[in-house]
C-alpha cells in the first residue's frame, strides 16, 4: 500500500513537471495582432468600393420575415432600408473601414452620428461588418 502511494505521488509530480514545462522554446516578442483579436481580423485588404455599392439587408430581430439595412449608392449617398428613425445620408470607405453618416428622426433625442465598422468579408452576396466592440453584423445583398 505504501509503495502504491509512493508510485502515485511520483507519477503526479512527474506529470505536473511535464505540464508546467511543456513549451521549452524561448518566448518570442508578442505580436499586437495576436494580443488584439479585432486587429488580427482587420489586417485585411482595403474594402473594394465597387462591391459595396448596392442594397444590404439583414433580418429584423424578432420580426424575421422583415428585413432592414442600408443602400450604398455609387455617388457616395446612402439610405436606410426599413429603418424609420435611423436615416443614413452618405458613406465612405477608408482602407477596410466603412463609415456611414446618419441622423435620427422621430425620437426624443434626435441627433447625428457616424457608424464606423470594419469590412471583415465581402462577396457578391454577403457582407460581414465588425463593430468596435467586436460584434459581427451579417448582411445579404438584395437585388
Amino acid at each position: 500500500m505504501k509503495a502504491r502511494t509512493s508510485i502515485l505521488a511520483v507519477i503526479t509530480c512527474a506529470s505536473s513537471l511535464v505540464a508546467c514545462n511543456s513549451n521549452n522554446e524561448p518566448k518570442q516578442k508578442e505580436n499586437s495582432a495576436e494580443t488584439n483579436p479585432v486587429t488580427s481580423t482587420t489586417i485585411a485588404e482595403p474594402a473594394p468600393v465597387g462591391k459595396l455599392v448596392g442594397k444590404w439587408v439583414q433580418p429584423i430581430p424578432g420580426q424575421e420575415p422583415g428585413k432592414q439595412g442600408f443602400q450604398l449608392n455609387a455617388d457616395g449617398t446612402a439610405s436606410s432600408i426599413n429603418m424609420h428613425t435611423l436615416i443614413y445620408d452618405k458613406w465612405k470607405v477608408k482602407g477596410d473601414t466603412l463609415m456611414l453618416w446618419n441622423h435620427t428622426t422621430g425620437v426624443k433625442a434626435a441627433g447625428q452620428g457616424i457608424d464606423t465598422t470594419i469590412v471583415k468579408q465581402i462577396t457578391d452576396s454577403t457582407l460581414i461588418l465588425m463593430e468596435n466592440g467586436g460584434m459581427e453584423l451579417s448582411y445579404t445583398r438584395e437585388k
